[in-house]
């Protein structure tokens, strides 16, 4: 039995399914902080500043800025979830998730994070061969396309 393998930390890499699955939880969970903050947005808004529609613009503008809090956000969640390098895949994953956002309706945008903090993960996963990397890249290129055609 290979003892080496067996006992390496996270942080070299560790089982590289372990690290996708954390990254895809981190990916499950940050749209329910970006709820959160919708919520805590629609309370705390001012009915004065409403327009013919009610707040839906007010709304918008908290969606907006919760997508972009997620995402400075998702470095702390990473690593609580022990994905190592937490900082790479946070760093990464914005290249991922607003293509998935400007391409995508709502509803999809909802779970971007789901194909975006795992592309990610496995893109910045030490000791991947470009190859791999370059194919990742390929497939996330295809769904963008295909994210483009059937919005048209």
């Amino acid at each position: 039995m290979d003892t080496h393998h067996a006992s390496a930390p996270p942080a070299t890499g560790g089982r590289l399914a372990e690290r996708l699955v954390a990254a895809g939880l981190a990916g499950i969970i940050l749209p329910f902080v970006q709820f959160g903050w919708l919520l805590l947005a629609a309370t705390l808004s001012d009915d004065s500043r409403c327009g013919h529609f009610g707040c839906v613009g007010l709304l918008a503008d908290a969606w907006t800025v919760g997508n972009w809090a997620s995402i400075v956000l998702a470095w702390p969640l990473l690593h609580l979830l022990r994905v190592r390098p937490a900082w790479a895949v946070a760093a990464l994953a914005p290249f991922f998730l607003v293509p998935i956002w400007a391409l995508a309706d709502v509803p999809v945008s909802l779970v971007a994070g789901v194909f975006a903090y795992p592309l990610a993960a496995l893109v910045s996963t030490p000791r991947l061969l470009w190859r791999r990397r370059s194919l990742v890249l390929a497939l996330f290129v295809l769904l963008c396309a295909f994210l483009a055609l059937s919005s048209g």
